[in-house]
This record gives structure tokens, sequence and C-alpha cells, in this order.
């Protein structure tokens, strides 16, 4: 499934770094939003028809749960998803997103790590990493984090370059 840029403004992380808002930081995918699965449906082995129909309503759900900004709902129809397909890409950076928004970015960072182990040279989740650690140095005041946070950045800057959000984090780091 291909998906597209779930697009939101990023202006509250810059201003207020502390924020745990995702802005622009989720994929949104092309399916339907419908009901959770069904528990009985995830105790026999689906067919791979009924498996991508799984896969798409719990993605149609969080993308919904995601819009309403009701993060932790959407976790769980992340977790949903992934039930049915471990690998998806989409759903664990969107995962890893909303647990940025609900306040936890390291988990949020443990998530953004697995999608790079597939796709290495992908500038949105080097984008919400480097929000990720950001939040950290925040948080703890670690130049560690903060280093970190400009080293995702300018990766995310070299595999896309034209992103002004991200020229604006670093800038704003910079001082």
């Amino acid at each position: 499934m291909i998906s597209k840029k779930y697009s939101l403004a990023f202006a509250a992380l810059v201003a207020l770094p502390l924020v745990a808002g995702c802005g622009s930081m989720f994929r949104k995918d092309n399916s339907t939003p419908a009901a959770q699965l069904d528990p009985a449906d995830q105790r026999k082995p689906l067919s791979p028809l009924e498996a991508e129909e799984a896969f798409a309503r719990a993605q149609g759900e969080a993308v919904q749960y995601v819009q309403a900004g009701r993060y932790g709902l959407a976790i769980g129809a992340y977790e949903a998803a992934l039930q049915v397909q471990p690998d998806s890409t989409d759903a664990l950076f969107n995962l890893g997103a909303c647990h940025e928004a609900i306040g936890d970015p390291l988990r949020a960072i443990n998530y953004y790590r697995r999608v790079l182990a597939v796709t290495p040279d992908d500038p949105d989740c080097y984008r919400n990493l480097g929000t990720s650690f950001i939040k950290l140095y925040h948080r703890e005041q670690s130049p560690a984090w903060k280093k970190m946070a400009e080293d995702s950045w300018r990766r995310s800057l070299q595999l896309q370059p034209d992103q002004p959000e991200v020229k604006a984090f670093l800038a704003s780091v910079a001082k």
C-alpha cells in the first residue's frame, strides 16, 4: 500500500519544543476507516485478502483517531495493524509518531529506528527521529540528545533538501 504524508503545520514544534504534538509527522494511507479487528478473527489464520482488509481497516481507524487527536486510541489501532502486517513501515512510523504525540519520545525513537532498519533512506523518518531527540534534549538537557537531533535533521536534508521546517529546526537549535 502506497501512503501519502499526513500534513499539518510544524510551527508548534519549532516554537514550543516541549509540546508533544505530532504536526505533520504522520503518514496517511488510502484505506477506509472501519471497526477494530474482531478478536475471533485474530485466532484463526487469515487469508491474504482477509489480512489485507484487516490491515486496511486498522490503518483507516488509526488515521481517523489521529485526525481527532486521540493518539492513545490510534496506538491501539496501529498495533492491531502490526498484528496483521508486522513489517509495515507505515504502521511502525505512525506508531512512533503517536508515542511522540503522547509525550514518549524514547519509545518513538525505537519505532523510527525499526523503520530505518528497513528503509535507511527515509527523510521523513530522520525528521521525526530528530524531533524525538530534541524533545529528550529539552527534557534532560543532555548535549548528546541535541547532537543526535542535529545529525538526524541533517541526514533528512541530505535525502530531501526542500524541507523548510527541518531547516528551521536546525536554525533553532544552533542558537
